[in-house]
């Protein structure tokens, strides 16, 4: 349920950041100007070989789609399954009697850091979404300036 009132949000977003992304160039040849920049940044080894502006607009298309795969991947992971495992599981192993007590602990110091890392991670969810629509756009933008 979560997931589809997260969704409305987003999608509401990104309309948003289109309007705003559509006012904020002048020209084609401005926002072609702007993506070959970012081209830069996002392949900064890049830039000091002779390419087509075509070609290093393709680039920045292929990693930013990258980018929104990986964001995919993490926003639709259902954090909260398998938490409680987890912590189940830890509690077991620190109940074994034939493993060494440091060993133990510093293995359940290195479970709570991830399992505070996954909940971190969780509880940060509609950030992530956010910018997997932001760059979901810039892709966009990148493809009809691959499409002229």
């Amino acid at each position: 349920m979560e997931n589809n009132t997260q969704s409305t949000v987003d999608s509401r977003f990104v309309k948003e950041l289109q309007y705003f992304v559509h006012i904020s160039f002048t020209s084609e040849e401005e926002m072609k100007a702007f993506y070959l920049q970012m081209s830069k940044i996002v392949n900064p080894q890049l830039q000091y070989v002779e390419l087509d502006e075509s070609i290093k607009l393709k680039n920045l298309f292929r990693k930013l789609r990258q980018y929104i795969n990986c964001l995919q991947f993490i926003g639709d992971h259902e954090w909260n399954a398998g938490i409680a495992e987890i912590q189940n599981a830890s509690g077991v192993y620190m109940l074994q009697n034939n493993v060494e007590l440091k060993k133990r602990l510093k293995n359940n110091e290195a479970i709570g850091m991830h399992l505070q890392f996954m909940t971190q991670l969780a509880g940060n969810i509609h950030l992530i979404k956010q910018i997997q629509g932001i760059i979901n756009y810039h892709r966009g933008n990148v493809e009809y300036l691959l499409k002229k």
